[in-house]
């Protein structure tokens, strides 16, 4: 948890850049009341102090008090503070445009000190780019922090449409739908790199997002957890889609695969980049191929086995980024997809696997299958861009929740 203690909430930042703001106006007006006399009370008709003129530009900074007669020809107007008939009988200092453009500075590297380290890390080769920092993982629950409710909350659209039914050999047509969250404060005018999660068996569309799961002393829902990332600067924003996977008219991990990884291919992505900002220039597939490296497919359980037959095995050129936790597939026929001729040469943005430990049903399978990808092809390169993480709890919610956000800091460039 230690590398998670460089990131502050924005009004924390806000509050800390306000209070040294506040500090240095207080040094400067006590500073310049203890170099000035009192003045006593003006004769009727003559100018207060408050009455004199302070040209515009002449903000003092003061370094050092000096008497008004002893200013040499070589002050201007601008560095008085005082003019006028009433300079004469009070002193004052003066602050020369060199002195007050360091006195600025000096205040800029006061600032840049505070807010140093204020970043989402960005992981290269396993550490961060910008502060060199080393990802920390979570073995049981998140940090209390991300069990707080978010003060800035993203939203959850329900999409639904009649897509081809896939998984009967394109005979026929089936309804769908999928879940889409984009994050507090979500503009149109940027980007966004897009995480598309897959359910398990016994669950559907709402679960990775809505639903909401028992998670230690109490619950927790994958948007309350992605809110909270968010906002404490854990992971950058993004969109993120939870399909209606295995369903009552699809039903069976086969005909599942089948259906998802055409219908990823021909209505989710082109749907989803016509709809949102994301990094795809249009919404053609080619777009999406060029912007690989901020698309990510992640599932779990019987997600995760299509993570790898019906994600990397078919879609290898639409995703640079793979979350699988608690499954597997056949890892050797996949590598083989993926070093095949047209798909060889892809880099690999991320791959990060987890299970649930010796109770998870799928903990040796999970880890068969990362230690294979990591063994046969060059490109997944542990504790670079390849992780496997495992969190105690067996196969249930509580795992995959920690395990999603041991991942999220980890996708993407």
């Amino acid at each position: 948890m230690d590398n998670n203690k460089s990131r502050f909430p924005l009004w924390l930042l806000c509050l800390i850049l306000f209070i040294v703001l506040v500090a240095a106006a207080i040094h400067l007006i006590s500073a310049g009341v203890n170099s000035i006399p009192q003045e006593p009370a003006a004769a009727p008709g003559e100018p207060s102090s408050s009455e004199m003129v302070v040209p515009d530009d002449a903000f003092p900074l003061p370094e050092e008090t000096v008497p008004a007669d002893m200013l040499t020809p070589e002050g201007t107007e601008a560095d008085m503070i005082m003019q006028g008939d009433a300079a004469d009988d009070m002193n004052t200092w003066t602050v020369t445009a060199e002195e007050a453009a360091a006195a600025l500075d000096e205040l800029e590297s006061s600032l840049n000190a505070v807010s140093e380290g204020l970043h989402v890390h960005h992981f290269v080769n396993g550490v961060c780019d910008s502060c060199g920092a080393k990802p920390v993982f979570y073995t049981d629950l998140v940090p209390e922090e991300l069990l707080q409710p978010a003060t800035q909350e993203g939203s959850v659209s329900l999409h639904e449409y009649t897509v081809t039914n896939y998984g009967n050999r394109g005979v026929g047509e089936v309804e769908k739908c999928f879940n889409v969250y984009v994050p507090w404060g979500y503009d149109g005018s940027q980007k966004y790199p897009v995480l598309i999660l897959m359910h398990g068996a016994n669950d559907d569309y709402d679960s990775w997002l809505l639903e909401e799961h028992e998670y230690g002393s109490g619950t927790l829902s994958g948007k309350a957890l992605l809110d909270r990332m968010i906002e404490l600067g854990y992971c950058r924003p993004c969109i993120v889609v939870s399909p209606a996977f295995e369903t009552r008219t699809i039903q069976g991990i086969t005909a599942a695969v089948y259906q998802m990884r055409d219908e990823l291919r021909e209505y989710i992505l082109p749907w989803l980049t016509e709809h949102y900002s994301t990094y795809a220039e249009n919404n053609s597939l080619e777009a999406v191929a060029a912007a690989r490296d901020w698309f990510a497919l992640g599932g779990l359980s019987d997600g995760a086995l299509f993570v790898y037959e019906g994600g990397m095995r078919y879609n290898f050129d639409l995703f640079g980024n793979y979350v699988a936790f608690s499954g597997n597939g056949e890892p050797w026929k996949t590598v083989s997809a993926i070093q095949s001729d047209e798909w060889a040469e892809l880099p690999i943005q991320c791959l990060f696997t987890g299970a649930g430990g010796d109770t998870d049903i799928q903990q040796h399978y999970t880890e068969i299958g990362y230690d294979y990808f990591i063994e046969n092809d060059s490109r997944f390169r542990a504790e670079e861009n390849a992780w496997h993480v495992d969190v105690t709890g067996g196969h249930v919610w509580k795992v995959w929740l920690t395990g999603l956000c041991n991942a999220l800091p980890l996708l993407f460039p």
